[in-house]
């Protein structure tokens, strides 16, 4: 079966000492140790511009763990940045020399990231392996009598390998940062913009409140409100803030935002959604990356106000813990809309924000990327907002983005942009083909126990314990490697919206696929619940309910059947089982009372 992955949207935790258990390290807290590549002491390096001049030179050295030993490195922000890479760069040595601790660390945490992080992927390699030996096998043995649902759990497989293991080289290698972020000697002028369109003015009170606690002496605020209202009119002349509205509404938030941008002349700026309440120390943490002229947005974690155990999901522990990580080591980190700092350049550029899609926040980004502008994912919340908490919110939400990333895919595809390096056109190619994956190769893995339980067949042509062995290794490797290169976040409820989510996926895929030259309706997601009724909420869930009742009456049949081998009913009772835990989450999700607590998403 296809193992755990997620496409979608705080910070990221040390990892756990089991991990670290044995490393020697000598990380410092200055800030050169975030930032020493290899190379000579005390040597000039290029600045950020590009331009060839030569920056200040840097005296000293200083230890940076190196296995049992220490390797002497100064210091530059070239490498630590992806401006340069480091030397011997994703090479077969110098993964050997991660392995044997005998690479020099050049970021922080790296070294202390060492053995957790080199575990995974060798575990991945083996997963892959055994993986490739399990498709040709099962290629070699395919049961052609029931060619129509076997080859297609073929094709299944074949594309869960890819995924997978795409998923895995995306976290290959994560990137942190120092939560207080950069020093900078420079204070440049930050306009913090609000967007709001029809919010209750509650919540958007409480935004305005810690918008003016923030700590920074130049910045000004604006309120953007694209529903024209007179009572936040009233709220921005309370709060002293700048209040823009727009007469012509077209492009919902992205046209809101360059509207704001044309009103407006600040170097750097920092957008908020109405609901997103930000740190005192937002824009002094995020702006200090940009003293590197080539950096075009920072994008902070966020953290989210939740239903006590997060039935949704909606903390996005995998996205903001392990997936933005992986995807700032490639510059592909994108942004998502708030807790964001923009430079104005990077966004003028690419003509200000995206209007093609239903979201401007991804094809910004890309649009940014291609253009040869760098981006930081500071993995440390910053803001705390609201995340739907009722399933039919959850559903226009995640359709939403599904169809944003399918349009992308299949109309605006990453590879038709020659500026894109071949891993940023991997890392936003991802993000619409896990949505066909979820959509289209999930209901197949449910499928296929109940139809081997009913009529007593299976996919191969060969003993049933020969296909555990195979199957069986290559899931156990996956499991491991994914597990572990997913620390800290934890992947079972991500996984399990993920692959419970497969009928709105499917709408997506459609909504995509019919809106080449126009963008599907879009609708503000609501901030607050709406209490749908339990008819409803049962009636959003009958597909997935549908395959558990089915799995369920099939287990319930076969135990009738004395013909049945004992080991087609293991191993389609035990996937059956896989099957009911894979969409029981949102079912229980979608009909169970929701309780607040005052406490946030992991932080």
């Amino acid at each position: 079966m296809v193992c755990p992955l997620r496409s979608a949207r705080i910070s990221i935790s040390t990892p756990s000492k089991d991990f670290l258990k044995g490393i020697t390290v000598h990380d410092t807290d200055t800030y050169m140790d975030q930032i020493a590549p290899q190379g000579a002491d005390s040597r000039a390096y290029k600045d950020m511009n590009g331009n060839g001049a030569q920056a200040q030179a840097i005296s000293g050295t200083e230890l940076i763990g190196k296995g049992n030993g220490h390797s002497q490195v100064p210091a530059s922000s070239e490498i630590d940045f992806g401006l340069r890479r480091p030397p011997e760069s994703h090479t077969g040595l110098n993964f050997w020399k991660t392995i044997v601790g005998q690479k020099p660390y050049e970021r922080h945490l790296e070294s202390k990231d060492r053995l957790r992080r080199t575990t995974g992927q060798i575990f991945l390699l083996g997963n892959v392996g055994f993986g490739l030996l399990y498709i040709f096998w099962f290629s070699s043995v395919l049961n052609w009598s029931v060619w129509y649902i076997s080859l297609p759990f073929l094709i299944a497989e074949i594309a869960g390998l890819i995924t997978a293991t795409y998923f895995a080289g995306i976290i290959w290698h994560p990137r942190f940062h120092r939560p207080e972020g950069l020093s900078w000697d420079q204070t440049p002028s930050v306009d913090v913009f609000v967007t709001t369109c029809g919010e209750p003015l509650t919540i958007l009170q409480r935004t305005l409140t810690a918008v003016a606690q923030i700590d920074y002496s130049r910045k000004k605020v604006y309120i953007l409100d694209d529903a024209a209202s007179p009572g936040v009119k009233m709220l921005a002349e309370q709060n002293g803030c700048h209040y823009i509205a727009r007469t012509d509404h077209a492009n919902a938030k992205a046209g809101n935002l360059n509207h704001g941008l044309s009103q407006t002349h600040g170097e750097f700026f920092l957008t908020l959604d109405a609901d997103q309440i930000p740190e005192r120390d937002i824009i002094a943490r995020l702006v200090s990356y940009f003293k590197f002229s080539k950096v075009g947005f920072v994008q902070s974690a966020q953290r989210f106000v939740l239903p006590d155990g997060d039935p949704f999901g909606n903390s996005d522990e995998l996205f903001y813990k392990v997936m933005q990580p992986g995807k700032d080591n490639d510059n592909s980190a994108f942004s998502c809309g708030s807790g964001v700092i923009y430079r104005r350049a990077a966004l003028e550029s690419v003509g200000g924000f995206s209007t093609w899609n239903l979201v401007e926040d991804v094809h910004t980004s890309m649009k940014i990327h291609a253009k040869g502008w760098k981006s930081i994912y500071h993995n440390h919340p910053l803001t705390t907002g609201t995340a739907p908490a009722d399933v039919l919110n959850v559903y226009k939400q995640r359709q939403q983005w599904a169809t944003d990333s399918l349009r992308l895919l299949f109309w605006d595809n990453p590879f038709k942009y020659a500026g894109l390096t071949l891993k940023q056109k991997l890392q936003y190619f991802q993000l619409g083909f896990v949505y066909l994956i979820s959509g289209f190769a999930m209901p197949i893995y449910f499928l296929i126990p109940s139809w081997s339980l009913l009529t007593g067949q299976f996919l191969a042509d060969a003993p049933v314990t020969d296909y555990m062995f195979y199957r069986g290794l290559y899931f156990l490797f996956g499991i491991l490697a994914l597990t572990i290169l997913e620390h800290p976040a934890d992947s079972r409820k991500p996984y399990k919206m993920w692959a419970g989510l497969f009928p709105i996926f499917v709408k997506a895929t459609i909504a995509a696929i019919r809106s080449k030259t126009h963008k599907p309706r879009y609708a503000v997601n609501g901030k607050l619940p709406d209490n749908p009724s339990l008819l409803q909420r049962i009636k959003a869930i009958v597909p997935q309910m549908s395959f558990i009742v089915l799995t369920l009456a099939s287990i319930a049949f076969s135990l009738q059947l004395t013909t049945l081998p004992m080991e087609l009913f293991l191993v389609n009772g035990l996937w059956g089982c896989w099957v009911i835990w894979s969409l029981i989450g949102i079912c229980t999700a979608a009909v169970k009372p929701k309780k607040f607590s005052q406490s946030v998403g992991p932080a």
